[in-house]
């Protein structure tokens, strides 16, 4: 905030007075309050802005069904003043909740805010009414997805549709104070429009556009002081009560229970390899890195993936494609996406070490009537349970769904066959570490990082 002319006048008229009894007290007072407020309203504005593009970010969550892995709190000498926020999809955000002013009403600060609009889609507010572009057009808040080209008719073969339009890009407004008056900007600060004087006698902090955060157990509410509210789901990032040590050599360290499942029996979601999100198909049609059927040898097709390829003595699943890549990256793993950087999906190496008869023992038992195995330790007698939670994939038109089995996926790639990652099974013949198709779903059963 530029006061320097105001303070220069001041020190004119205490020239003056210089040589007099002249009793300044008040003026320096005033012209001391008056940098406090200032100083005061230059951060606020400044946590205003990373309020109104986290604002942002939320509505994009809420609107694409992204959900929360992790919330932490922020402080400012020793008091705790808002929180940081992490999502599955969506960058991490910081979010400050500011007290209402309550030093009078002669300052002004604008409510920044978004509200649904007839079209379900959100817009920004400024003071509870719309805020307009140049065009008297209503800002969008999140962008608009692109529209789904159209496929051709069947009969002959139909062109193939157009690409959609990207979508467009929500606005970010701007906020700052310039010569003690509050200016907007909804073009990346290109133009400015003023909204008010910012500081008076009394200088008003006015209120945050966050009203309060709400951090329950299975998700977190936003709620904006115009009584809007944004309520995402909370994923677990993993707590010192979640895993089991068994006392491995390696000190792997395992969660006692599947990722998606709340208790050690439940089954939990369902992943293809290396896709971080459950779905209802599990085919190679909606498999994210399927690469479709490429011909080997006369009448022999083979599927091929785009990520995860070897240069295998077969080349199976690559036909000239390579990477090298042989255990899933963290983008690409379920564990660390949805329970945090500290979680992964085991290794075959890992799997093979849960199952050595030195280390453990594996029995068939029931927990709470539901099939499964009890893996102890031998070393600190420590144990977890794995329900036989089978898989899911797709045969006609059925989904496939068999607990008599137990399948859990590895984070390896079979070097052998790229388009099959191993996994750990128990079915009728015992216990196996086999290779299947990367498309089928398997529950997942994370470890935690050292």
């Amino acid at each position: 905030m530029k006061v320097k002319s105001f303070v220069t006048a001041l020190l004119l008229v205490f020239t003056m007075f210089s040589c007099s009894k002249y009793d300044d007290s008040e003026i320096w007072d005033y012209v001391k309050g008056m940098n406090t407020r200032l100083t005061a309203l230059e951060e606020k504005c400044k946590d205003m802005n990373t309020n109104i593009t986290s604002l942002q970010t939320i509505v994009a969550a809420f609107e694409n069904g992204d959900y929360i892995t992790n919330v932490a709190p922020v402080m400012r000498n020793g008091i705790q003043i808002g929180y940081t926020i992490s999502f599955l999809k969506s960058p991490a955000i910081t979010i400050y909740n500011g007290a209402d002013g309550k030093d009078g009403n002669d300052g002004y600060t604008p409510v920044i805010g978004v509200k649904q609009d007839t079209d379900e889609l959100y817009y920004w507010t400024i003071d509870g009414e719309w805020l307009l572009d140049g065009d008297g057009m209503k800002v969008r808040a999140s962008g608009i997805d692109g529209k789904d080209g159209i496929n051709g008719t069947n009969g002959t073969n139909g062109t193939n549709g157009t690409d959609g339009t990207n979508g467009e890009n929500g606005i970010t407004p701007l906020l700052k104070i310039e010569n003690e008056f509050w200016y907007v900007s909804y073009d990346a600060g290109t133009s400015w429009q003023i909204l008010g004087k910012a500081t008076g006698d009394k200088g008003a902090d006015g209120q945050s556009l966050f009203s309060s955060v709400e951090v329950g157990t299975n998700e977190v509410t936003f709620i904006l002081t115009d009584g809007t509210y944004f309520t995402i789901p909370l994923q677990s990032s993993g707590t010192e009560h979640e895993y089991i040590d068994l006392g491995l050599p390696s000190g792997t360290l395992w969660a006692i229970c599947n990722v998606g499942a709340n208790s050690p029996e439940e089954y939990g979601d369902y992943f293809a390899w290396g896709e971080i999100e459950p779905k209802s198909d599990y085919i190679w049609d909606t498999y994210k890195y399927y690469g479709g059927k490429k011909k080997v040898w006369t009448d022999t097709y083979y599927e091929t993936v785009t990520k995860y390829c070897t240069n295998s003595n077969y080349g199976y699943g690559n036909y000239g494609f390579t990477d090298n890549i042989t255990e899933l990256l963290p983008e690409d793993d379920a564990a660390t996406a949805i329970l945090g950087s500290r979680w992964q999906i085991p290794s075959i190496t890992q799997l093979q070490e849960l199952l050595t008869g030195a280390y453990t023992t594996t029995t068939a038992e029931k927990l709470n009537g539901i099939d499964g195995y009890k893996i102890t330790s031998n070393i600190n007698n420590n144990s977890i349970f794995l329900p036989a939670a089978g898989h899911r994939g797709k045969s006609n038109t059925s989904i496939e769904y068999d607990d008599s089995d137990n399948l859990y996926w590895s984070c390896s790639l079979n070097r052998t066959y790229p388009n099959c990652a191993f996994h750990l099974g128990f079915c009728s013949g015992g216990i196996n570490f086999d290779s299947s198709s990367r498309f089928y779903g398997f529950p997942i059963r994370p470890v935690r990082k050292q």
